[in-house]
């Protein structure tokens, strides 16, 4: 069976035997498809339009699942709409994906130094579980002049990375394939920098950060030690060596992934799940030179916390560092409508009181398309300061303004209208508009975000307490990740997402991984960043009772919203 697979101007095509999986027959073709939730049908966020290559031909892939029969609606089954993950090919078809469904590949560009000929040039990698983001720099200043991104590509096999380690422990096959994934995404997103040949050429060093887990299954480490109490890595050790054709050691693995000659470094990892992406931050953010109490968030799917009480006299200087699976909620993934920084994706919402409407700010002013992780947040705090969503969490069944946008889907799940004019461009040609969907915030996009601020908030009391420190001690606090920079101060106050430290003190940042691991392009600082990382201290929370209280309790919104009295009087009452 032959399943030819369109993403705009590219398509590709791939043989498979018959009832082969829809999804693995995409992923098998280079094209990346998200799914996470492993394939299990529940965050339907792998649609694809999948039609017979040859018209009139019937019975081209399995009839409709039950998951599917749930998950998709009747428009969208008109539409010729499948689940990939659920849909078995009996027959030659083509399947279109569309760029949501795909990965953002926005980039910046902060200089143009790099194409000046001569120049050397380093690439920083930060290996995300969701995203991987490509940073060029010029070797001879340290500058970053331009950055990419583009999806893990393993967000086939889930969307955490303990879904992913599970798969790696299958067999060798499996753990072979999820490196060429990681290697594929990390190709992504330097081809999405759209360096020239002459610049390619003059790449001289590259340095990789991220999680244990990304760290390990892009190597092929064992990944055993990390599925496994008391989750430590095979190796914690910085892999730095120049590659060659014959290199046998690891750095091998990289085959012509980067131009000839060009030296691949690996930092350490601070021990558990916190990685070197965490390291890197460390390192950006000065952790080790600050000179009073500060904290730092790095707000992607495995999230870490960091917090320091400074170097003496004022502290002790000891830097603690924590994992906590906060989910991917704030980079748009298992959030039903859910999306990256793409044109016309939702990043801020407003409320009017008075009629119910809701003012949408958009990427390039386009058509909504979705919500990423910020306009997530503004739409929460939107919600919690008119009443429709209770500090449990509970969407209300009535409302007096907002009651015309309240509604319970096919599965009996409450929702909450957020547009009815966003845009579907699936199947559609380049130029037109596509077709008009509605957008809509369910119960359970609601606990996902309740997850996620649950997990941060508590990891951040349990470091900051054991650091001896109160919020009002508190003299920065970073968040950080792949929307860091669009973070709105308020909501995040709001919602009660971090303590209630001072609002001039959070500093909204873009990715500090990514601009730390281009620190490390400089030999000096990737050796002062393996002193960091030998003398950070990594906290365990997984067996940590204190940790499951405050993160059950963690999960509700505040009563309140945060006003300078509300905010004193909560920092007066937080635990020693």
């Amino acid at each position: 069976m032959k399943v030819t697979v369109v993403y705009g101007s590219d398509e590709r095509s791939v043989e498979v035997p018959r009832d082969a999986n829809l999804g693995e027959a995409i992923i098998a073709t280079g094209l990346p498809l998200e799914q996470p939730c492993a394939g299990r049908g529940t965050c339907l966020k792998c649609k694809v339009i999948a039609q017979p290559t040859v018209a009139g031909t019937a019975g081209v892939l399995s009839p409709l699942d039950e998951r599917e029969l749930v998950g998709l609606s009747d428009a969208e089954r008109a539409a010729d709409y499948r689940l990939a993950c659920r849909a078995r090919v009996q027959g030659d078809v083509t399947v279109t994906l569309a760029p949501i469904v795909v990965y953002s590949n926005k980039m910046f560009r902060a200089c143009d130094d790099y194409k000046k000929p001569g120049v050397p040039l380093g690439l920083a990698i930060d290996l995300g579980s969701t995203t991987v983001a490509a940073f060029v720099t010029t070797l001879t200043t340290g500058d970053v002049c331009a950055g990419a991104a583009a999806l893990n590509q393993q967000t086939a096999f889930g969307a955490d990375v303990i879904s992913r380690m599970a798969a790696a422990l299958r067999g060798p096959d499996t753990a072979r394939r999820l490196s060429m994934l990681a290697m594929s995404s990390i190709v992504q997103a330097v081809d999405a920098l759209k360096l020239s040949r002459s610049a390619r050429e003059r790449v001289e060093k590259v340095t990789i950060v991220g999680n244990c887990a990304m760290h390990h299954l892009l190597l092929g480490y064992p990944v055993e030690s990390l599925a496994e109490l008391p989750f430590q890595p095979h190796d914690r050790a910085s892999v730095n060596a120049p590659r060659s054709a014959q290199d046998d050691n690891a750095n091998s693995a990289f085959g012509d992934t980067f131009p000839p000659g060009a030296r691949v470094a690996l930092p350490p990892l601070v021990g558990g799940f916190v990685g070197s992406d965490a390291l890197a931050c460390l390192a950006y953010y000065g952790f080790d030179r600050a000179t009073g109490p500060m904290a730092a968030i790095d707000l992607g799917t495995n999230g870490e916390v960091m917090v320091t009480d400074g170097l003496p006299p004022r502290g002790t200087g000891r830097i603690l560092v924590a994992s906590t699976a906060a989910g991917p909620a704030f980079e748009g993934v298992n959030i039903s409508c859910g999306t990256r920084a793409v044109d016309g994706a939702i990043v801020s919402v407003k409320a009017n009181l008075d009629d119910g409407s809701l003012d949408l700010v958009t990427i390039g002013d386009q058509p909504p398309v979705g919500l990423t992780g910020s306009g997530l947040l503004e739409l929460m705090r939107e919600l919690r300061r008119a009443g429709v969503v209770e500090p449990s969490g509970r969407l209300v069944k009535e409302h007096p303004v907002f009651g015309h946008r309240l509604s319970v889907d096919e599965r009996g799940v409450r929702r909450l209208l957020i547009t009815d004019q966003a845009v579907d461009r699936r199947g559609v040609e380049e130029g037109e508009e596509g077709r008009r969907v509605s957008l809509y915030l369910t119960q359970h996009d609601i606990r996902e975000l309740q997850k996620a601020k649950g997990a941060i908030r508590a990891a951040t009391e349990i470091l900051m307490a054991q650091a001896g420190l109160k919020p009002a001690d508190l003299e920065r606090m970073v968040l950080t990740g792949s929307f860091g920079s669009q973070l709105n101060v308020d909501a995040v106050l709001s919602l009660g997402m971090i303590p209630p430290v001072d609002p001039a003190c959070v500093e909204p940042s873009a990715n500090g991984a990514g601009f730390g691991a281009a620190l490390f392009l400089d030999d000096e600082e990737f050796a002062r960043g393996e002193r960091i990382a030998a003398a950070a201290q990594q906290v365990d929370l997984d067996l940590d009772a204190e940790f499951n209280r405050r993160y059950v309790e963690s999960m509700e919104f505040p009563a309140s919203f945060a006003s300078p009295k509300t905010m004193e009087e909560e920092q007066d009452s937080q635990p020693e």
